[in-house]
């Protein structure tokens, strides 16, 4: 290997550049979903229409099977079914997709304030390094661990869904919601019914997703934010600027600011409402896939928990550096 090709290899193992390669990957997702609110130039366009159409669309399919239950039906239980999935999952999808329309700046402020700094500190000491390189670690994990959350639940929903029906020979539904002009107590109603669930769910799955990466990939930076400012400080042979002392709580107050206090809240609310309701339908007996969907919160609920505490540690550590 010659200099320059141990240059250029050198350069792609650079922190801001495993940075840019996972960014790159949550950015296509949100593309996908029409909220790629990184970019600069970015608008509401046609995929932006769509998700709110599904999301709209999934809310009057669970009002009209709430109000057959009840109205119909006398069944209570059913107001539990559906509010466990489609009362949590369109919550969350709602909040991310409002949130990240809202705070759009903000979204691209931090994202080149995170790429700046991943730039400036992987030239210096290698201890700064070493932060750096744990926060992609972190955003790896993150990224992996909801891909794996997200597709166990939809995969398990639906195959739970076809075991009991083909070993118990029974209509059950992947969750209980009606889909308009379909009935699901004839045949082909009730296959047409499971698909389109099927559908719905990978789609919502995907975009939940994604703007779980959206909303991780700014706030999950900020322990290489305290990690630098740790190194500032125990340099002594750096001179400590008041200017960048400042530059970074400006950006750790943006990250635990209302772009991410309320989205954590309603997150770790629903996720909670979802365990309690999942718990009753299996207590109940309604709904065989209530173990998976109950094994998703309880994961969710572990990883937004644990964001709102770093959140918090941040906001001591910048009422600490301020006094």
């Amino acid at each position: 290997m010659n200099l320059e090709d141990a240059r250029n290899n050198n350069k792609t193992n650079r922190p801001s550049e495993r940075l840019s390669r996972i960014v790159r990957i949550t950015r296509i997702c949100s593309d996908i979903c029409g909220a790629d609110v990184f970019d600069p130039n970015y608008h509401v366009n046609i995929r932006t229409c769509l998700v709110l159409f599904i999301i709209n669309f999934s809310i009057i399919t669970f009002c009209v099977t709430i109000y057959k239950g009840l109205a119909g039906d006398d069944d209570w239980k059913i107001f539990l079914q559906v509010l466990s999935v489609g009362g949590g999952t369109l919550t969350q999808g709602y909040c991310k997709l409002v949130n990240c329309l809202r705070q759009r700046s903000k979204f691209c402020y931090l994202l080149d304030e995170v790429f700046s700094l991943f730039k400036e500190y992987e030239l210096k000491s290698p201890s700064y390094r070493v932060y750096l390189n744990q926060g992609c670690q972190v955003l790896t994990y993150f990224m992996k661990l909801c891909a794996v959350v997200n597709v166990t639940m939809i995969c398990g929903l639906i195959l739970v869904a076809v075991a009991v029906n083909a070993i118990f020979n029974k209509h059950q539904l992947i969750v209980y919601g009606n889909i308009l002009g379909a009935d699901p107590t004839t045949p082909n109603g009730f296959i047409a019914t499971m698909i389109v669930q099927s559908g719905f769910l990978m789609v919502g799955g995907f975009g939940l997703y994604a703007g779980d990466m959206a909303f991780f990939t700014p706030i999950s930076q900020i322990a290489t934010m305290k990690g630098i400012l740790r190194c500032k400080f125990e340099d002594i042979n750096a001179v400590i600027e008041g200017e960048d002392q400042e530059d970074h709580l400006k950006i750790s107050r943006l990250l635990s600011d209302d772009t991410y206090y309320w989205v954590i809240v309603a997150q770790i609310s629903t996720y909670s409402i979802g365990i309690v309701c999942s718990l009753f339908c299996i207590l109940l007996g309604t709904w065989p896939g209530g173990y998976i969907y109950m094994i998703y919160c309880l994961v969710m609920l572990f990883v937004y928990c644990g964001i709102g505490t770093l959140v918090d540690v941040t906001v001591s550590m910048r009422s600490n550096v301020q006094n």
